[in-house]
């Protein structure tokens, strides 16, 4: 039980500005950040509680698309823009450089360029308005589950996928020793989450975390050879976009 409250609180601590003790996280090697894995979709449902209990706390006095602006914001404090850095820099790769050697050499500038620029404000009008539309629905499962959901793709995109970098890098430490029981975990944690909130719509969140995992994993292979830290957090934005405007897009078909 101790051994998985440190993981757990090395995944907090990792994808998150929340402090943990240090004693939780000090001293740790990389089968230790590998194991922590298997906790990021509850991690991603702290980043859902926060988000969603603004939106219970503002909705009666603040207006749905500031509401909206203000959770995409929350989302990004609270991750640190770590994700988004990511999304940006894999943007900037593929779209500057015309091999993997290049593209990787690119990502590794921590200067923003254009299709970095470009990535980061689609990114945030996608989440904006998808949320903007759930609220005007009434729709609070979705911002309570879709960070679970968007966690679960981070780990099955680096669950058995090389690393792309020869010389290594920070990614490498925890991608390279997972096992099977990190993306096991991972799947049952979110498994229970979306059944104990949204049981009908289980199969729809797992199958958009699964296919954007698929995608991002055949894709950065083609681009770069393999999976980075950037990349990670790329995976991340593209499930939660995704599994935003899929929602949204649903709740307008209900309607």
């Amino acid at each position: 039980m101790k051994n998985h409250l440190h993981n757990l609180a090395r995944a907090v601590s990792f994808l998150t500005v929340v402090p943990m003790p240090s004693s939780f996280i000090e001293t740790v090697n990389a089968e230790d950040f590998a194991r922590s894995f298997a906790f990021f979709p509850l991690v991603g449902l702290l980043i859902g509680f926060f988000c969603s209990l603004f939106y219970f706390l503002s909705h009666r006095w603040m207006p749905n698309l500031l509401a909206a602006v203000c959770i995409t914001a929350l989302l990004t404090f609270l991750t640190r823009g770590l994700h988004l850095d990511g999304l940006a820099d894999l943007a900037d790769g593929v779209g500057g450089g015309y091999t993997a050697e290049r593209r990787l050499q690119i990502m590794k500038d921590s200067r923003i360029g254009a299709f970095g620029s470009l990535a980061l404000t689609l990114a945030i009008l996608f989440k904006v308005s998808a949320l903007y539309a759930l609220m005007e629905a009434n729709n609070w499962q979705p911002i309570l589950l879709v960070p679970v959901f968007s966690r679960l793709s981070m780990v099955l995109t680096a669950y058995k996928s090389p690393y792309a970098r020869v010389e290594g890098g920070l990614a490498k430490s925890f991608v390279e020793p997972m096992t099977i029981h990190q993306p096991l975990a991972a799947l049952i944690f979110s498994g229970a989450a979306a059944i104990l909130v949204s049981p009908l719509w289980i199969l729809a969140y797992l199958a958009a975390a699964v296919c954007c995992s698929c995608c991002i994993r055949a894709l950065s292979r083609k681009w770069l050879g393999g999976v980075t830290g950037d990349v990670l957090g790329a995976a991340n934005e593209v499930a939660e976009i995704t599994l935003f405007s899929l929602f949204a897009c649903a709740t307008r078909m209900h309607w």
